[in-house]
């Protein structure tokens, strides 16, 4: 069907509104982006509960983009969050969309760590690990999700795939295109690094969203039963230490309707992480064509 012509006016203003300092990009089918330089933090919301043992992320000049500016965001060893999110609407069953995320990593970013280091998140509307992230570790850019899928025990449904490796001092440029779904067969991401795509039409286990879910309590039998399931899925290395639900309680996953997801980025990581981490996230983007956001 030929879109209206008021609608295709209406995106082409909207996108040469939002296109801002910083790397280039094309315009047309841009929804929204970061543009820390003319907008500072005014394409995000107010959640200052996203600081825990870190403090609030602060604008600085970019050390690849000057004179254009930067969100750094710096967690402390002990930290555990430091966060922000986009003022986009949340994503739903059979939505699409591409997010462009550039990045610079410092030399003294600890790339190699084991545990976990979240720096964005497509998160479930309920508690636990996403549906979908992106972390740094064992010296990688990693995609992985599906540890927090309702229904438990934790951990079932947990998948990881490497993007590539994680670089330093130079900015990172990925690209992800994501169909939201709770069917595994229906959702999918792509993904590029520095212009190169390194993931084709990869369909999680978990799927792209989490389904709806129930949760009751436990009986002392049922209470049992999934403590003997948790021990005999133990958690992956790297994952947030973030149980799908209590042992003591059931879970029941709806086979009909899904969760809502929300986007996040940051740095998000484990709390027994004895190092400092900092960085800066030069641009962020979202929109309905790989042009639009890389």
């Amino acid at each position: 069907m030929r879109t209206p012509w008021r609608v295709r006016c209406l995106v082409a203003i909207v996108g040469t509104l939002l296109l801002g300092a910083g790397p280039a990009f094309a315009a047309t089918g841009t929804l929204w982006q970061s543009d820390f330089t003319n907008a500072g933090f005014g394409n995000y919301k107010s959640t200052p509960w996203n600081d825990v043992g870190a403090a609030a992320p602060t604008l600085v000049t970019s050390t690849v983009y000057a004179p254009s500016q930067a969100a750094r965001f710096t967690v402390p060893a002990g930290g555990t969050r430091s966060e922000i999110e986009p003022n986009v609407a949340n994503f739903v069953e059979g939505d699409e969309y591409w997010f462009g995320d550039t990045f610079t990593l410092p030399s003294s970013f600890p790339t190699a760590e084991s545990s976990w280091q979240v720096l964005t998140q497509w998160k479930n509307a309920d508690t636990g690990s996403p549906p979908l992230e992106i972390k740094i570790g064992s010296g990688h850019v990693i995609l992985d999700g599906g540890y927090g899928y309702p229904g438990g025990p934790a951990g079932s449904k947990y998948w990881t795939t490497t993007l590539g490796p994680a670089a330093t001092v130079t900015p990172t440029n990925l690209v992800l295109h994501v169909k939201f779904s709770s069917n595994p067969s229906i959702g999918y991401v792509d993904a590029w690094l520095n212009g190169t795509q390194v993931l084709t039409g990869y369909h999680p286990v978990a799927g792209t969203l989490y389904p709806s879910s129930k949760k009751t309590k436990a009986t002392a039998t049922q209470a049992k039963a999934q403590k003997a399931a948790l021990a005999r899925t133990p958690q992956p290395q790297g994952t947030p230490k973030e149980p799908a639900a209590s042992t003591d309680t059931v879970v029941t996953a709806s086979t009909t309707s899904s969760q809502f997801s929300y986007w996040k980025m940051g740095m998000y990581r484990d709390s027994a992480i004895t190092s400092n981490a900092v960085y800066d996230l030069e641009n962020a983007r979202m929109g309905t064509s790989y042009s639009a956001v890389q």
